[in-house]
């Protein structure tokens, strides 16, 4: 970082490279400035959005991810392997639920995130069975990979994973 970065800068930087990681930053539009030797206020300068509506805008991108990728095939009245990636229900139809093609691995495995089966499908890690996912379009991209597996974190360890997915899901509809 440069030297001549002031402390308020800093916090900015990293404050949107979190919420970044999480798929979800705000401009930092509103500018001010303050006679030497007063301090501007935090909130003054950040108007972040409530938790809520980052919780909900992470949500959202994910499950729109998601249907755009993999409810093409995993979608409508006749799933590929029974499995519906569909927006309306998708947390419900992953998290704990084993895999139809190794049994013994959970779609979304609470306990352990990253030996969920739905993300060693879209990694191509050892261990699947079949094809890497998707099948007949490009392979996901890093961060695309990488958003699913903040996902799959989030609603491993959080009760709320699911009670919001219903507003994600309305959200993705919509687009």
């Amino acid at each position: 970082m440069a030297h001549g970065c002031s402390p308020l800068r800093r916090f900015e930087l990293l404050l949107c490279f979190l919420l970044a990681s999480l798929g979800f930053c705000f401009p930092i539009t509103a500018r001010q400035t303050a006679p030497k030797g007063t301090a501007v206020p935090v909130d003054s300068v950040l108007k972040a959005p409530p938790i809520d509506s980052v919780v909900n805008a992470f949500q959202a991108g994910t499950v729109s991810l998601i249907k755009k990728r993999c409810a093409g095939c995993h979608g409508g009245k006749h799933p590929k392997m029974g499995l519906n990636l569909e927006p309306a229900g998708l947390v419900e139809a992953v998290k704990d639920v084993p895999s139809r093609q190794v049994n013994s691995l959970m779609l979304v495995d609470t306990r352990a995130p990253g030996r969920s089966y739905l993300l060693m499908k879209i990694r191509g890690d050892k261990g699947i069975k079949g094809s890497l996912m998707p099948i007949d379009t490009p392979a996901p991209l890093t961060d695309e990979i990488e958003r699913i597996e903040s996902w799959i974190r989030f609603i491993s360890r959080s009760p709320r994973g699911s009670r919001t997915a219903p507003s994600a899901a309305d959200s993705a509809r919509k687009q």
